[in-house]
């Protein structure tokens, strides 16, 4: 068993997009997106007998509060064997403290309960940050008939998405980055209404600008009698559709769920396996900050994937001082 850097993109891309319900976080053009914004990425395989048996991408990154190494949704791996993932674990641990950082943070494509998770227990800590990529999300089995996943639907959002079918909303898709400025108004529209706090201007732009050449962010929007009320923006990469990043305008006319209709058949006709809801509440709790937007996703059906969650690994004293911000700002968000 031997664990070293993959350098060639190709070798990674083709390893990774075989996996089923692949991870974009993991992808080539997500180390290079991060690396814009300040992050430094590192790219390790680990090979059995010259084979290519697991990959994991690691991100570095300084900031004043504490420094860190980030691995989202990894490593990834052809089987989950406990051999193979005790030795990326140790791997990470060495890499973070020769990185001289806090602390090192990872959130596995484990389910949670799973065998490697336990590997976890004991030796990392449960990190008090919430996070999309670590906690609980929905999926969309895409082989299944338009009728099936209408039959799947919550009932009161089955009837939203009939009665608009025939109100004449316009649905557009692109590409190209410069259609992002009708994003950004909704988005301000959306985070004052709902409380919450979105990502920067900056970071939504450089992520489509970073990842749509590509072929692997579109951004798709949706008209009412020439205004623009609901837009959302959708990752492609392996098996998988992702809806990542949503913004609307409060309406009567049901055009979120008229859209987010009309991209999962887009998902289904392009061949994809799943569409991946990226993140919802873990409870029904009203005071969670993501409620309402969870509310709207499990309207759509599907089955609900619990991951194995956050895990830190403390290198300084300095963590302790992240530690206490993350979980005040938790009490926060839950009060």
């Amino acid at each position: 068993m031997e664990i070293k850097e993959v350098l060639e993109e190709r070798t990674w891309e083709e390893f990774l997009t075989r996996q089923p319900h692949t991870a974009f976080l993991q992808s080539w053009a997500w180390g290079e997106f991060q690396d814009k914004l300040g992050l430094s990425h590192h790219r390790f395989g680990i090979y059995q007998g010259g084979a290519l048996e697991g990959i994991c991408q690691a991100l570095v990154g300084r900031r004043k509060l504490g420094s860190f190494v980030y691995v989202p949704r990894g490593p990834v791996l052809k089987t989950p064997d406990r051999g193979e993932v005790q030795a990326f674990l140790e791997y990470l641990k060495d890499f973070a403290a020769r990185q001289k950082v806090d602390y090192l943070r990872i959130e596995p494509p484990w389910e949670a309960g799973s065998d490697p998770e336990e590997l976890l227990r004991g030796k990392y800590r449960r990190s008090e940050a919430t996070s999309q990529a670590g906690g609980v999300s929905l999926l969309l089995d895409l082989s299944l008939s338009e009728e099936d996943l209408l039959a799947q639907m919550r009932k009161t959002t089955r009837y939203l998405v009939r009665s608009a079918e025939g109100l004449g909303i316009e649905v557009h898709r692109s590409a190209d980055p410069r259609k992002m400025e009708e994003f950004h108004r909704l988005m301000s529209v959306t985070y004052r209404r709902q409380g919450f706090v979105p990502h920067s201007r900056r970071y939504l732009q450089v992520e489509f600008e970073s990842l749509a050449p590509r072929g692997m962010a579109e951004l798709a929007w949706a008209n009412y009698q020439g205004d623009t009320l609901s837009a959302a923006i959708v990752f492609s990469y392996g098996d998988t559709v992702t809806y990542v990043h949503g913004a609307s305008v409060r309406s009567n006319i049901p055009v979120s769920y008229f859209l987010l209709w009309e991209t999962i058949k887009e998902a289904k006709k392009d061949g994809y396996r799943y569409f991946d809801f990226w993140g919802i509440a873990p409870n029904d709790d009203p005071r969670h900050p993501w409620y309402g937007y969870s509310l709207f996703k499990k309207g759509f059906g599907g089955y609900r994937v619990d991951y194995a969650g956050s895990w830190d690994y403390p290198l300084t004293p300095q963590y302790w001082a992240v530690f206490g911000v993350e979980k005040f700002r938790r009490l926060v968000r839950r009060y």
